[in-house]
């Protein structure tokens, strides 16, 4: 069984070849998941000024879609030793080398 619960059982042949592709598309799917992606490809933000950049979403779910990002190392998080506690989240090496493949990807959607 996967990590979001798809199970394939007994595949064909075909299917097993497509189920990392399916596991890919899972991962990073969502409304959600490329938005934070983009907004951490350039700078790194705490939390409170990453949930006002992105309007429309709610705490909670950016909170469990950040928790994704890190289980997946798209994202890290860190947490400052200061009084206030604050967490700055970041994008990985793999993060930052995964958005140039979404981007690539959407472009060939685009036109096709």
């Amino acid at each position: 069984m996967l990590k979001n619960g798809m199970v394939y059982g007994n595949c064909n042949l075909i299917i097993q070849r497509g189920c990392p592709i399916e596991q890919t598309l899972m991962s990073l799917g969502g409304k959600w998941k490329g938005i934070i992606i983009t907004t951490l490809y350039n700078e790194a933000y705490f939390y409170n000024a990453l949930h006002r950049e992105i309007s429309g979403i709610s705490r909670k779910i950016l909170t469990e879609q950040l928790n994704d990002l890190v289980d997946l190392q798209i994202v890290k998080r860190e947490e400052t030793n200061d009084y206030t506690k604050k967490v700055r989240y970041s994008l990985t090496q793999r993060g930052k080398s995964i958005y140039p493949l979404i981007n690539e990807l959407a472009q060939v959607l685009k036109t096709n």
